[in-house]
């Protein structure tokens, strides 16, 4: 009967649990896609090192003729001082990094160079477009939400501005005086408070909920997407679920006052998704101010 393998208490790389030559690493939630050999593929054949026979003191003939330290018979490399390469040892790679270069390295086959994409934890950044998408449907469904809340108000709004419409086209046709304007602006704002209010509280319940125990929200999870910290990973605190909406909050605000500011406003809601076009983390606005990264979800297999 075969064990089920026990899931790491933290990140690092372990031993594969579908592959017993291979090392897998572990984000912390997650197996990730990050693999790497137990030694290197060309170590049997590498001559880096060696010696022809007879060179060392040993067995005559043998590879280098160096006889074990404490094993007599059994020639070999010498022992190393101090404790063995992390290779050679079960369980878990020690420190959570990359294995360093010097080991597997030497022989050019060990690890592949690392992308730019990719954090020094293994984790791949998620490109701009799955961002987007994800961002797109998670908007439907919070003004969907936002529509239900605030439908008393939403109600009211609208037949507010066609009553104003009707009575603008009435006196157009008869030539009498057009509605007052300032009355209807003051009725209309009075009206859309709610209704921003209403949706700007549905979309940091959506967040928070959401980031704070699944590590993403529905539109990042149909994308294959998780927020995370920039040093490490693992689910996000409140604080730092309410960090990533204070650019959101503040542009909703501002649409509110008078048309500069509500202006200004709308350019920070282009800059803040459009920064991780350019950003090397691929970060926007918001992600800088909470510290977070948006990578690929790699489900264990």
């Amino acid at each position: 009967m075969t064990e089920t393998p026990q899931t790491p208490s933290g990140p690092g790389w372990y031993d594969d649990p579908q592959d017993p030559l291979l090392l897998r690493y572990f984000d912390g939630v997650l197996w990730t896609a990050n693999t790497t050999p137990r030694e290197s593929p060309t170590a049997g054949a590498s001559v880096i090192g060696g010696a022809t026979p007879g060179t060392f003191p040993g067995d005559p003939g043998s590879a280098g003729g160096w006889r074990h330290p404490g094993r007599p018979g059994q020639p070999g490399p010498p022992t190393q001082s101090g404790p063995p390469a992390p290779w050679q040892q079960p369980g878990q790679w020690q420190g959570g990094q990359m294995p360093p270069s010097q080991y597997g390295g030497a022989y050019g086959q060990g690890w592949a160079p690392q992308r730019k994409d990719v954090l020094p934890d293994g984790a791949v950044l998620a490109e701009w477009w799955r961002r987007l998408l994800g961002r797109i449907i998670d908007f439907v469904i919070t003004s969907v939400i936002t529509v239900i809340v605030a439908a008393p108000w939403l109600g009211d709004l609208v037949g507010t501005v066609t009553d104003y419409i009707s009575a603008s086209v009435r006196a157009a046709e008869s030539g009498g005086p057009q509605p007052d304007q300032g009355a209807f602006t003051t009725q209309l704002t009075s009206l859309t408070l709610p209704v921003t209010i209403a949706g700007i509280v549905v979309s940091l319940v959506y967040e928070v909920a959401f980031l704070t125990t699944k590590g993403a929200t529905p539109g990042k999870m149909l994308l294959g997407t998780v927020v995370r910290r920039v040093g490490g990973p693992g689910k996000l605190t409140v604080l730092d679920a309410l960090k990533r909406q204070i650019i959101a909050v503040a542009t909703s605000v501002m649409g509110l006052l008078n048309p500069i500011v509500s202006l200004f406003g709308t350019m920070l809601s282009i800059l803040d998704p459009a920064w991780l076009l350019w950003d090397p983390k691929r970060q926007c606005l918001h992600d800088k101010l909470a510290d977070t990264v948006v990578v690929l979800r790699v489900r264990s297999r």
